[in-house]
């Protein structure tokens, strides 16, 4: 099903910030936010809109104007934006960068509990960090932090393994209760994604169904 136009910049405009908007919120100028942002001191842009218009007259026929196109950035970059430019400020920006990628890697592996050094530890960091860098936790998650989207990955992995089982012979009730503690920390930290993506989302394609397994066991 295509999402309406409509719908969709409304939950562009309300959830998401334009650069402008985030310059302004944040007090640091465009040029010193994409700075950051390519040095790996910020995640970049969720979103980006491609909007297109075609005018029509019955004299002159169809006219295309100039494609337009916006990025929309998470609002949790509002305070991490303050943050990155002042640290860049004080220490210069490559080790205001390097510093972010050791919080990072930290917060993985408090998160995961994952043995310092151990190679599946540096495979998740790796694979997190790449995210990171690409905004797709600003899709995601309520709030951009790296403990977050642990939280919200081990949770879909939690359901769907439980979903999967399920299929096979019903539940116990050692089973639904950890798929219900799975449904609980996944809706801590996972956005409500846009109407453009929710249908390909884990909040339909993966929590939906665990809440409805979960309501109709206990229904029964």
């Amino acid at each position: 099903m295509t999402a309406g136009y409509d719908e969709t910049l409304a939950y562009l405009h309300t959830d998401y910030l334009t650069l402008d908007e985030l310059a302004k919120r944040s007090g640091v100028d465009t040029d010193r936010i994409e700075r950051l942002i390519e040095a790996g001191c910020l995640p970049p842009h969720s979103h980006e809109a491609t909007l297109d218009v075609t005018v029509a007259t019955r004299i002159l026929g169809s006219h295309q104007a100039e494609t337009k196109r916006i990025r929309y950035y998470h609002p949790s970059l509002v305070a991490m934006t303050k943050d990155a430019d002042r640290e860049a400020a004080e220490k210069g920006i490559e080790a205001a960068a390097a510093d972010r990628r050791n919080r990072f890697d930290g917060e993985i592996a408090r998160t995961a509990g994952l043995e310092p050094g151990s190679p599946a530890l540096a495979e998740l960091t790796a694979f997190a960090w790449e995210h990171w860098r690409a905004g797709t936790f600003g899709v995601c998650l309520k709030e951009i932090a790296p403990g977050n989207m642990i939280q919200k990955l081990s949770a879909t992995e939690k359901m769907q393994a439980l979903l999967d089982r399920a299929k096979s012979a019903p539940l116990g009730a050692g089973d639904l209760a950890e798929l219900k503690e799975a449904t609980q920390q996944y809706e801590e930290v996972a956005g409500p994604f846009g109407p453009h993506e929710v249908e390909d989302s884990t909040r339909a394609r993966v929590y939906g169904p665990a809440m409805r397994l979960l309501a109709e066991t206990y229904e029964n």
